[in-house]
């Protein structure tokens, strides 16, 4: 699904209990862009479950274009003890591929967000944990001026924080705080199930 400025677009109907996304608000319009050459290979945030309960992640969004990745192409670390993030993307504790909504290589800023369902994953953040995920950035990946949440990218061999250059990157995650997923559901579903 494309999302461009002034559009209200609900992309998903993955149901969850919280989310967390860098710019504040799920599905934020970048307003400028890196690419996997120039600006970082992978990007990355980490963050705190302070919700005082488990959370079953559900799904990732991130506005990017580019090509498939390899099996590195969403990474996710638990519990990683504060807020710099771990070792290179091989050192995830959960990763897996995907392929950009959007598969030019040069979209910019890429407004087209890609959202990948990992409640099968069954990955699960403790409370007071952070947790560190991002994607491989195969074309270029959506951002905005730095607005106070700190982001990386892979650059030359090391996560170079993206505040040192004035950007975040646009990342975005939504949970539940049950293992079981919750369905986008209607009455005439479920009165349907029962006849």
């Amino acid at each position: 699904m494309r999302k461009v400025p002034g559009e209200i677009v609900e992309p998903t109907t993955v149901r969850y209990d919280w989310w967390w996304a860098t710019g504040g608000a799920l599905d934020m319009v970048p307003t400028t862009g890196g690419s996997s050459g120039g600006w970082g290979e992978w990007f990355v945030t980490t963050v705190l479950n302070d919700t005082g309960n488990d959370l079953y992640l559900n799904e990732f969004g991130w506005p990017c274009c580019g090509p498939p990745t390899g099996v590195y192409g969403w990474v996710v670390w638990v519990n990683v003890g504060g807020i710099v993030p771990p070792g290179g993307a091989s050192s995830a504790d959960y990763y897996g591929s995907y392929a950009p909504v959007d598969p030019a290589p040069d979209t910019f800023p890429p407004v087209t967000y890609t959202y990948i369902g990992v409640t099968a994953e069954n990955i699960v953040i403790p409370p007071s944990a952070y947790m560190c995920f991002g994607y491989d950035n195969t074309g270029n990946g959506g951002q905005i001026l730095f607005n106070g949440t700190q982001t990386w990218a892979w650059y030359s061999g090391y996560w170079d924080p993206d505040e040192s250059w004035d950007r975040t990157a646009l990342l975005q995650v939504k949970a539940s705080f049950t293992s079981t997923p919750v369905e986008d559901t209607s009455w005439g579903h479920i009165k349907g199930l029962y006849r």
